[in-house]
């Protein structure tokens, strides 16, 4: 590599198109030389430049999958973590003293707005498939929040339950069971069914028992029994949702890649000059 020494795929793609298509205007191959020389003296910029850089990934390849629908969770997040690279490059080259990197900085865009949603949205480590579940955040929905809840704190409603049923009835020895012919139910024993109120249904007599069921055990159990398969309906709606915000920046984001190869590629030119001691090349138009 006597040329590449770019830090994402994105720049390494470009320096191969330029190498293919190069430059024949003469003020715009000087307006990159200006930039490459600015990159070589400014040495904590590029510095700073190249770090923010390496860790942008490639957002190219992502933004080509945007319109396809085809950019799964974790790949969002890898998105929204580019996005905030993007936002630092912005900043770095905001006080530029190059009227070329300026021209850059502008065309920069880290769309602010999505890259809140998405962050505010989408989990930390998210799984690849939606249909795993913990794509979306809690906070976001509440009849998710409110699934989760039944899926995962089950045990403590029932026991919540149970006991604000046993004080609303005075039946101390109360239960909530479970069994796979009549779902949840409410176990009494003989000796307290006087103490039943009409609101339960008789669901099974036993020798020594009554069980019953209520509405709130019942809806209960329905969702409890179609947590997760809402849960997983609900995420893959929500996901989708975002998915189409993204689609809908796709072209500014696309813009923002072809900035941060195109700084990459001068950032490595920068450097493979300052490490091989090459010299500026001058032009000669007069002929």
């Amino acid at each position: 590599k006597v040329l590449d020494n770019t830090v994402t795929p994105m720049g390494a793609r470009l320096l191969k198109r330029w190498m293919v298509f190069p430059l024949r205007d003469i003020k715009a191959i000087n307006e990159r030389l200006d930039t490459v020389e600015y990159f070589i003296k400014e040495t904590d910029l590029s510095k700073t430049l190249v770090h923010h850089l390496k860790q942008t990934g490639d957002l190219e390849r992502l933004v080509s999958k945007i319109p396809l629908r085809k950019i799964n969770p974790r790949e969002v997040m890898q998105l929204a973590c580019s996005l905030q690279q993007v936002q630092a490059v912005q900043a770095l080259l905001a006080n530029s003293s190059s009227d070329y990197l300026l021209r850059l900085h502008e065309k920069l865009d880290p769309c602010l707005p999505l890259l809140d949603r998405i962050l505010n949205e989408i989990t930390d480590t998210p799984p690849v498939q939606v249909n795993k579940g913990g794509v979306i955040k809690d906070g976001v929905n509440a009849e998710l929040d409110e699934l989760r809840n039944i899926a995962t704190k089950g045990k403590d409603y029932l026991l919540q339950l149970q006991q604000r049923e046993s004080e609303a009835t005075g039946i101390p020895s109360l239960k909530i069971a479970f069994n796979n012919v009549f779902g949840y139910y409410l176990e009494v024993t003989n000796t307290h069914k006087n103490k039943v109120p009409d609101r339960w249904m008789r669901k099974q007599t036993l020798a020594n028992a009554e069980r019953y069921i209520t509405p709130e055990l019942k809806e209960y159990e329905s969702k409890i029994l179609d947590a997760q398969e809402k849960i997983v309906e609900i995420e893959r709606r929500l996901f989708a949702e975002l998915r189409s915000a993204i689609a809908g920046e796709a072209r500014r984001i696309r813009q923002t890649a072809l900035v941060l190869a195109e700084l990459d590629v001068l950032a490595s030119f920068a450097h493979i000059a300052t490490l091989r001691n090459y010299c500026r090349p001058q032009f000669d138009d007069s002929s």
